[in-house]
């Protein structure tokens, strides 16, 4: 216990001495946690849109201040098709509706009220909202007039939608939680990589190798440093998340510690083994990248839904250790102690741990070749 005491005392005095440590350990999760929660917003709340006015423009008053009105759409109004057309084509709007000559008559009457939706479907997530929220503008302003008018709605059928767990429907509440596993893998594969490949580089590893320190006291003399860092760089992004851009949290604290501190174990593994493989800074800084971080931002299921992916890819991603911490992370955050995942996923990221623990102490040799 002197021995590890000891290695552990020399890490520690090791990240304060040096400044990347605490760049990577604290100011790159607070560059990335930034830019997820303001950047990167996949809520269409101000879609562009153009409207068009076949007819009279009077018989529809109505209607257009019902869209003009609407939080989801910013409206322009065009002369003709051909102005609005241009404007989809030039990119000033994203789409375009057109209320065509019958609408007014139709709106009010037995037959069907037609509207014209064009949208500019590079992006399909703009042209399947704009529908949406055309259809959801006109149902709710048809119903009003209808009530006005002291009339009943042609339909007996009435649709009440209830969102669970996010009702706001704000895709911050799920990004961020999602980052946070991202950043992690990335913080607790890069600080072991760089650091550690650094000391073989500079021949500050072999010097280690010479003393009695057998090899599982230096292993986990980096594991418990490093492993201290990272949770203070966890805690740090949890800290913004749920403080400075006011995510919920509704799980248990306690849980979230030993399921962060699992992931921990598994991504410093990973960085100790791409280290101890690579012997270079500059590799190690690409491996920790190729193999933690793009996976994790790509394969996770963070960002991207993984059962819109290939079969293949689905069975490939279980092999990433991210994978089986976000739903965790996902579920602690917005529904609180989902017990059967919890569980589930822990014991896969201990396995991994195992693992990637068993796999690094059979890697590291204990003489200088």
């Amino acid at each position: 216990m002197k021995i590890l005491k000891a290695l552990v005392y020399k890490e520690f005095l090791q990240i304060i001495r040096d400044p990347s440590s605490i760049l990577i350990a604290f100011i790159l999760p607070f560059i990335l946690i930034t830019i997820f929660a303001t950047a990167i917003n996949l809520d269409n709340n101000a879609i562009e849109t153009g409207l068009v006015i076949d007819g009279d423009r009077s018989q529809v008053n109505d209607i257009v201040s019902a869209f003009e009105g609407s939080r989801f759409l910013t409206v322009t109004r065009y002369n003709s098709r051909k102005e609005a057309q241009e404007a989809l084509i030039r990119g000033d709007i994203r789409a375009m509706v057109v209320l065509p000559i019958n609408f007014a008559k139709a709106f009010v009457g037995e037959q069907a009220a037609t509207i014209q939706v064009l949208a500019d479907a590079s992006d399909p997530n703009v042209a399947l909202f704009t529908a949406a929220y055309v259809q959801g503008i006109v149902a709710t302003a048809q119903k009003i007039l209808l009530e006005t008018n002291g009339s009943n709605l042609h339909s007996g059928i009435q649709i009440e939608a209830v969102s669970w767990y996010n009702p706001e429907l704000k895709s911050r509440y799920f990004i961020l939680p999602n980052s946070i596993a991202i950043i992690m893998t990335l913080i607790g594969m890069l600080l072991t990589a760089l650091v550690i490949a650094r000391e073989w580089e500079r021949g500050t590893m072999e010097s280690l190798l010479t003393t009695k320190a057998s090899k599982l006291q230096i292993i986990t003399a980096k594991y418990i440093s490093y492993y201290c860092l990272a949770m203070l760089s966890a805690i740090f992004c949890t800290f913004l998340s749920v403080i400075v851009f006011d995510v919920p949290f509704r799980g248990s604290l306690v849980v979230y510690f030993v399921t962060s501190s699992l992931f921990l174990f598994v991504s410093i593994g990973m960085g100790c083994m791409i280290s101890t493989l690579t012997r270079n800074q500059f590799l190690a800084s690409v491996a920790a990248a190729m193999f933690g971080f793009l996976p994790a931002v790509i394969l996770s299921g963070g960002l991207f839904e993984i059962s819109s992916m290939p079969r293949i890819i689905q069975i490939a991603t279980n092999i990433i250790p991210a994978t089986h911490f976000v739903p965790i992370i996902k579920n602690l955050f917005m529904a609180g102690n989902i017990w059967p995942i919890i569980f589930g996923e822990s014991l896969n990221l201990l396995i991994f741990g195992l693992i990637m623990f068993g796999l690094l102490y059979r890697v590291t040799k204990e003489r200088l070749e």
